[in-house]
């Protein structure tokens, strides 16, 4: 096990008429025995202590359905304080908000064909990006998002777009930063421990 300390930021959900902050098992499988790993818990959706920030060597962002104020300062501590950052599905699209200088979820686009747990569909990786370097040209995904977003700008970049040109794939990585962001969800595909494997060695890299 690496001596580092992954903070997933917890998400909203209501069962059976009890609010709960969770941190879904399959957001776990491709970290088990990695690595220590914390869920990053917040009671009212407003600003998280720093203070449990700096206990974390990266952060991922889960997928969920509400983006809340807090998942912006810790993306923007995070970049400010170089800690490496995988968003995934609402956690990508808080990464391209923020490259926009946007809070808010009405800058994503509505999309009408992209949630169907049944399906996987293919997405085409640009050749000069770190998803290149993990997963080559091509990659086939779940489908499973009602949402997407419209740009992303400097110095973030598209790495991966659908076929039918949603954004799937984003980053923002130099010597002080790794910031990527994916549209699908790899802790439910089979083939993609190569990703959290690559998040872990360059958290490494940069360990405080």
């Amino acid at each position: 096990m690496t001596n580092i300390t992954i903070g997933i930021v917890a998400r909203d959900e209501q069962i059976n008429d009890t609010a709960m902050q969770i941190v879904t098992k399959n957001n776990l499988k491709y970290l088990h025995n990695k690595c220590n790993y914390i869920g990053i818990l917040n009671y009212n959706n407003s600003f998280i202590d720093t203070e449990i920030l700096d206990l974390c060597d990266g952060i991922i962002f889960q997928g969920g359905s509400n983006i809340h104020p807090y998942h912006f300062q810790i993306l923007d501590y995070c970049i400010k304080n170089n800690i490496p950052v995988l968003g995934i599905c609402m956690g990508h699209q808080i990464i391209g908000l923020y490259s926009i200088n946007s809070t808010t979820e009405k800058d994503l686009i509505k999309v009408n064909n992209h949630y169907n747990k049944d399906k996987l569909h293919s997405i085409k990786i640009k050749k000069d990006s770190i998803l290149h370097k993990i997963f080559e040209n091509h990659l086939k995904v779940n489908t499973r998002h009602l949402y997407a977003l419209k740009k992303v700008n400097e110095p973030f970049k598209i790495s991966a777009l659908s076929e039918d040109n949603i954004i799937e794939g984003i980053e923002y990585v130099n010597e002080e930063h790794f910031i990527i962001g994916v549209q699908f969800h790899p802790e439910d595909l089979d083939n993609t421990e190569v990703l959290y494997n690559y998040f872990i060695k360059e958290i490494l890299k940069r360990k405080k």
